[in-house]
Formats: C-alpha cells, sequence, structure tokens
C-alpha cells in the first residue's frame, strides 16, 4: 500500500515578543486545525509532535552564529504509521531550511541532527 507523502505547510503564528530564533520551536508544535464539521473533533495533524521530535535554537556567545538541534534521539514511531522517524526528521529538517532564511537572515546558521542511537 502506498501511502501520501508528508506534506508541509504554512501555518500563521502569532507571537507577542520574545526570541525570533524561538519561532523554529513552532516546527514541533501541536497544530489542531479548525474544523466547521461539528460530528468531527479536530485533533492534532502534526507529525513531527505525534513522533516526539523537538527542535532548540541556540545562540554562540558572540551572537553570530545560531545553531538548530532537531532532537529525535527519544523520538518513537507511533503504532500504525507509515512513515519512519527518518522521514520525519527529513520533513522537519527540510521546514527548519525553508523558515532559515527568513528568521535572523544575518547569522550563520548550523542545522544538527541528534537521532536515537541504534
Amino acid at each position: 500500500m502506498k501511502f501520501p507523502p508528508i506534506t508541509i505547510i504554512d501555518v500563521p503564528v502569532l507571537r507577542a515578543g520574545g526570541a525570533l530564533d524561538q519561532d523554529f520551536g513552532y516546527i514541533c508544535s501541536e497544530y489542531i486545525p479548525p474544523s466547521a464539521a461539528k460530528w468531527a473533533k479536530p485533533g492534532n495533524v502534526n507529525i513531527a509532535v505525534t513522533f516526539g521530535i523537538v527542535i532548540s535554537a541556540t545562540i554562540d556567545s558572540a551572537n553570530q552564529k545560531l545553531t538548530l538541534t532537531i532532537d529525535a534521539s527519544a523520538a518513537h514511531k507511533p503504532e500504525g504509521s507509515p512513515y519512519s522517524i527518518k522521514q520525519v526528521v527529513d520533513a522537519v529538517e527540510k521546514c527548519v531550511r525553508l523558515m532559515e532564511p527568513q528568521i535572523l537572515p544575518a547569522y550563520k546558521k548550523t542545522v544538527v541532527r541528534k537521532l536515537a542511537a541504534p
């Protein structure tokens, strides 16, 4: 059976203040889309959350370099999911790369993937 690819969508975020590097954390935040259907209870559709993947961002002491860590060291594949942890980490990294030029564009950025031990 063939499953559709993981879809990446733009989700508007409203925030009041805070450091811009925190925006990367929204990639791994729960997202429950609105539903007009009264008979259906909407649920989280962010696969990164269901797999337990998190993102952290740190800026070096010279305030020049931003390190983004995609941490899948505690990730787990939910029962019945057709996707592997690697596929979900790849999708999360793609989101990071899509956001990267827009957030703190003057910073040099490094993306680190932290995977579970085999």
